[in-house]
């Protein structure tokens, strides 16, 4: 697999069935395993999430806590495009002393729910 810049490899988390960007990542990771003997599951890692504003916060949040469901959109630069609908699993902010505030959030969904669109 050829090597991709982080800069062009990019996660979107809305709010499901809308087309509201809510976070975008500076620092993500893509994983696939099979939880049991024959149920695939997908995960997300944002360590540096960007949340857009304040509303999109007050959002992820309740969704976070309701434990409803979001839709994420992953692009990558070959074109491939991954969509899933996922929960997220945790929600944490990151305050450094001198940087931007950032959000570590973590996302699980089932694998058959991770459309990829070439």
């Amino acid at each position: 697999m050829a090597k991709k810049s982080g800069l062009k490899c990019k996660v979107y988390i809305h709010k499901a069935g809308t087309n509201i960007a809510l976070a975008a990542q500076r620092n993500a990771t893509l994983s696939h395993s099979v939880e049991g003997t024959d149920t695939e599951v997908f995960s997300i890692a944002c360590n540096k999430a960007f949340i857009t504003d304040d509303e999109a916060y007050a959002t992820l949040r309740e969704e976070y806590v309701q434990g409803n469901n979001v839709d994420v959109y992953i692009d990558l630069p070959s074109g491939v495009k991954h969509f899933g609908n996922c929960t997220i699993t945790t929600f944490h902010n990151d305050i450094p002393y001198e940087e931007l505030s950032t959000w570590s959030i973590s996302l699980q969904g089932l694998t058959t729910q991770l459309v990829v669109v070439k």
